[in-house]
């Protein structure tokens, strides 16, 4: 009996943890090591082994050959790419070269921390001020991502609320602009951006008052 608890599964709720103890379980989920001590002395080091989480960065502790590509091994000119969505071989080497011969394209656990550009889904507050305190000198761009060609899916709260029939995406912005936008698009002058799949009604991400076409 006593075997059986020592083996039981533990369950935390991300949602109630303390501020502190939540950053650290985060910092773990996105791949980094997490010391654990007790007055003072080391005790170990906690390792997080993936399963499916929605709006988290999905990664175990990195193989053995996943070691960060030196800087010198990237030539003069090219944007470093690290991407912290969850991907294929075969899925980089595509988005790699859909952006051209002047990027390169790594897994987030390979990637030099001078990276430009982070590449990842919809994740917490907390996690991506994890992804910004790692790459410190990137820009930060957050996609939903459904390629079923490639197996890659990651939607998030936009995409879901687009499948469920909404028409248009509207990021936040003042009202003279959201009046702009949503006059644009509704006169047919905004193009569709986002879709929400072949089955529903084209969508779009609706642009700017700057954004608008000249008269």
């Amino acid at each position: 009996m006593q075997e059986r608890d020592r083996r039981a599964v533990q369950t935390l709720d991300l949602e109630t943890l303390p501020r502190e103890v939540r950053s650290a379980v985060e910092a773990m989920v996105a791949g980094r090591e997490v010391t654990l001590r007790h007055e003072g002395r080391e005790l170990g080091i906690l390792a997080f082994r993936p399963a499916v989480l929605e709006g988290a960065v999905v990664a175990g502790p990195p193989a053995p050959a996943a070691e960060p590509v030196p800087v010198e091994g990237v030539r003069d000119g090219v944007t470093v790419v690290a991407t912290a969505t969850k991907l294929s071989d075969a899925a980089r080497s595509r988005l790699s070269d859909e952006l051209g011969p002047d990027y390169i394209v790594l897994d987030l656990l390979k990637a030099p921390t001078t990276a430009d550009v982070v590449l990842t889904h919809p994740v917490s507050p907390q996690l991506l001020g994890s992804l910004r305190a790692g790459f410190p000198n990137a820009r930060v761009i957050v996609t939903e991502i459904d390629d079923e060609e490639l197996g890659v899916s990651q939607p998030g709260p936009v995409g879901r609320l687009l499948d469920a029939g909404a028409a248009a995406y509207l990021p936040p912005r003042p009202l003279r602009e959201v009046a702009s936008s949503v006059h644009a698009y509704l006169t047919g002058s905004a193009a569709p951006q986002l879709t929400a799949g072949p089955a529903a009604a084209p969508t779009a991400s609706l642009p700017s008052s700057s954004d608008d076409p000249a008269e």
